[in-house]
């Protein structure tokens, strides 16, 4: 069946999603895009829960027991602003850094604080200390900054590489890449199922960077169904066995843990005849175990969750340059990658009922027992030795 997937359509909400600035807490602006989107899709309801995580589900679509959840989360690695003092060669800042990167790449390196007014402060990091397990940062600001503002690094929002446009360039490409690409889903989905028949939700979370807060309290206060099907989307860091380019990445498991064998062995079989139906190379995909970090579905299948993951092959993760350098650099993706992963969500809704759920026989081993039956006469008829 013919895709309806448009790339430069993947692309334009790309775009406008991954140039929102974002920290852990201070999700704001991808919020308020989020918000913005889905009032232009009357097909999707968002609700809010308390803690500020959003949900996006399909209007006149029966709730199901077990609906398919795409989950990514809305923040990146940034600063958080403590206070300001001004100095003779400046305005000196402190700041807490909340995310994953390393103390050797912070020194010289540029920020951007971000104020409620819209506007932004640059800044320039001079020293870092761990602390109580934690990042503290003292930077050199042009002005200054507010408690409580978040900064970022000083990198362009985004950009497609001039010598090469498949390479999509930007300073928070996890996980706005994993919100992005399920917005891209969810506005044609419609048109994927007719029928309206699939129960298939976008679940947009907080805080992740700083220990999956967002999906703890999701699935503490059992805002879904405890039969949910959770995929949590994510950008993981590019393996010399997981190549940017070589397509979405079927995850079997994080460094922490591995994901549901039945569920991981639909999305693969979904991803296996999508290539199959297309012509050479129109549709490439990797099945890996990412263990250059935890997702969000590790915290999820803590709580009784069927999980499983997808993710995108990521250049610099968490702006930490790839050339063996300690500089900070933009974060990059694939186009191809995030328009292989959106396809591969449209053949997950298109094959929902393909899926095994909880108590059904599983068509694995249903195959086997049938090979088995074709060959346990010969374990009798052929005497051992």
């Amino acid at each position: 069946m013919r895709s309806v997937i448009r790339p430069v359509r993947v692309l334009r909400i790309a775009a406008r999603t991954l140039s929102r600035p974002t920290a852990p807490y201070r999700e704001g602006a991808v919020i308020a895009w989020v918000r913005e989107w889905a009032a232009a899709a009357p097909h999707l309801a968002l609700r809010a829960d308390a803690d500020g995580n959003l949900e996006l589900r399909r209007c006149r679509v029966r709730p199901s027991r077990t609906p398919l959840v795409l989950a990514a989360h809305m923040d990146h690695p940034g600063f958080r602003a403590q206070r300001s003092r001004r100095t003779r060669s400046g305005v000196d800042v402190e700041a807490l850094f909340l995310g994953g990167v390393r103390p050797e790449y912070f020194p010289g390196a540029r920020a951007r604080f971000f104020q409620k007014d819209g506007r932004e402060i640059p800044a320039r990091v001079v020293s870092v200390r761990p602390a109580r397990g934690e990042l503290r940062a003292r930077l050199r600001a042009a002005d200054a900054v507010p408690a409580g503002a978040f900064g970022m690094w000083d990198l362009p929002a985004f950009r497609r590489a001039r010598r090469d446009p498949d390479l999509l360039q930007t300073r928070a490409a996890d996980d706005l890449a994993g919100v992005a690409a399920v917005l891209a889903l969810l506005e044609v989905v419609d048109a994927i199922d007719p029928a309206r028949a699939v129960d298939v939700r976008g679940l947009f979370t907080r805080a992740e960077e700083v220990g999956f807060v967002g999906a703890i309290a999701v699935a503490r206060a059992r805002r879904l169904p405890r039969g949910a099907r959770i995929v949590a989307i994510e950008a993981s860091k590019a393996l010399p066995h997981a190549p940017q380019g070589a397509g979405p990445i079927v995850r079997v498991g994080d460094r922490t843990s591995v994901f549901d064998d039945a569920l991981t062995r639909w999305i693969t079989r979904v991803a296996a005849d999508l290539e199959s139906a297309s012509a050479p190379g129109g549709f490439r995909w990797q099945r890996r175990l990412m263990d250059g970090g935890t997702c969000e579905s590790t915290a999820y299948q803590l709580y009784g969750h069927r999980c499983a993951g997808l993710c995108l092959p990521l250049g610099n993760y968490h702006n930490m340059s790839d050339r063996g350098t300690r500089r900070i650099e933009a974060e990059s993706i694939r186009l191809a990658d995030l328009v292989g992963l959106v396809r591969l969500f449209e053949g997950m809704v298109r094959r929902d009922g393909d899926c095994p759920r909880p108590g059904a026989p599983d068509p694995l081993r249903l195959r086997l027992e049938r090979r088995f039956r074709a060959a346990a006469r010969g374990l009798r008829r052929d005497p051992f030795s």
